[in-house]
């Protein structure tokens, strides 16, 4: 997120009549439901898509609809995102991790196992400044995981431990070593395929590019 000062009065025109669409998407298969909201604040729509997946327990995510020049039909995401698209960059994988984060705690709070709708564990990766390995389970018992914990190979767990310590050697305000995102990159394709059909690997170190 950016923070830009900005000229209140550099706006040449205002609307009040806003249409939001909520999805919500269930099952293991993310069937979609769909309801737009018309004469609805943003804080009403926000509520819907939480009463609409019960309490968050389906994923669900808000969109504006708008035309463009074209008079075009669009969707501008608020909150979330489409969960049947694949996210292809780091905003994306934000949105998703809104959606996922708010079901897995509704799930936590509810005493139910903290998988996603099609039975996968969500397995976070991204550096901290502690030595080990960049693995994460949110909402269970063992947080932080290493490589042996989720049964990795042997050349896998200590590439992942070197990556990690890598990002460790450098200080807080220096930049990211030469290559290290691509490393990481390639890492995650790896760790996808080892942890294929046990885990949804979700990146958490991506830059905009």
């Amino acid at each position: 997120m950016h923070a830009i000062p900005a000229d209140e009065r550099d706006s040449a025109w205002e609307r009040d009549d806003a249409r939001y669409r909520v999805y919500v998407f269930t099952g293991a298969d993310n069937a979609v439901l769909t309801v737009d909201l018309v004469d609805a604040t943003i804080e009403e729509a926000l509520e819907t898509g939480l009463a609409l997946s019960n309490g968050d327990e389906h994923l669900w995510a808000l969109a504006l609809v708008e035309n463009d020049s074209r008079g075009m039909r669009g969707l501008i995401w608020l909150s979330g995102m489409d969960y049947n698209d694949p996210p292809s960059s780091a905003r994306e994988w934000r949105r998703r991790r809104q959606m996922q984060d708010r079901y897995l705690r509704a799930k936590s709070l509810r005493g139910a196992p903290t998988l996603l709708p099609n039975g996968l564990r969500l397995i976070r990766v991204f550096p901290e400044w502690v030595g080990g390995w960049p693995l994460w389970e949110s909402y269970t018992e063992d947080y932080r995981l290493t490589g042996p914990d989720l049964g990795l190979s042997a050349g896998l767990s200590d590439a992942l431990f070197v990556w990690n310590e890598e990002w460790l050697r450098r200080q807080p305000d220096d930049p990211l070593p030469a290559g290290w995102e691509d490393r990481g990159i390639a890492l995650l394709a790896r760790l996808r395929d080892e942890l294929h059909g046990v885990a949804e690997v979700r990146p958490e170190f991506l830059s905009e590019r």
